[in-house]
């Protein structure tokens, strides 16, 4: 799981030091291979290369029209590379998408779950504010998930410990 925010520097060479958090991403899971590509917003997505392809094979093209989804394709895959961590923690980032993108020498590394973005730290205070979904929206919904889910647990509880008594 990719969790948490870093400023990081991306040297003259496109090369950028992950975050160990995000080189090891817990459970005893450390990623050596990523592939990168064009994201959403004007970022760099970052895929462990097993959940780039689960995304791709979990990806229904039928939701959309067979030329969006032939387009998404060709847009998802040509910016796409794969790159490798070197032995200093380091990804070189392909030129193209640098420049795609406009990231400059400081870039912010956001953790997103189960993929990593990378953002002009500038650029991203514009999208987070100019962003129709606000935190607090979002987070009141998952926040009452998880407390509905503790109470659905806790009834689920009751209702064992009634039949065992019985």
């Amino acid at each position: 799981m990719f969790i948490g925010r870093y400023i990081h520097k991306i040297d003259s060479k496109g090369r950028l030091a992950l975050p160990i958090r995000m080189r090891e991403a817990g459970k005893g899971v450390s990623y050596s291979q990523f592939i990168v590509t064009k994201g959403i917003g004007g970022c760099i997505a970052v895929f462990p290369v097993d959940k780039f392809e689960n995304f791709l094979d979990g990806f229904d093209p039928e939701e959309l029209s067979p030329e969006q989804g032939l387009n998404f394709y060709r847009e998802v895959a040509s910016w796409a590379h794969d790159v490798s961590v070197d032995n200093q923690g380091r990804i070189n980032l392909p030129q193209m998408l640098i420049e795609n993108v406009g990231l400059n020498e400081e870039v912010l590394v956001l953790g997103v779950v189960d993929w990593i973005e990378i953002w002009d730290p500038m650029k991203y205070r514009e999208h987070i504010e100019k962003s129709n979904t606000q935190y607090d929206d979002g987070a009141m919904q998952f926040f009452s998930s998880l407390i509905r889910g503790r109470k659905k647990k806790r009834q689920s509880d009751e209702e064992s410990s009634e039949r065992d008594g019985e």
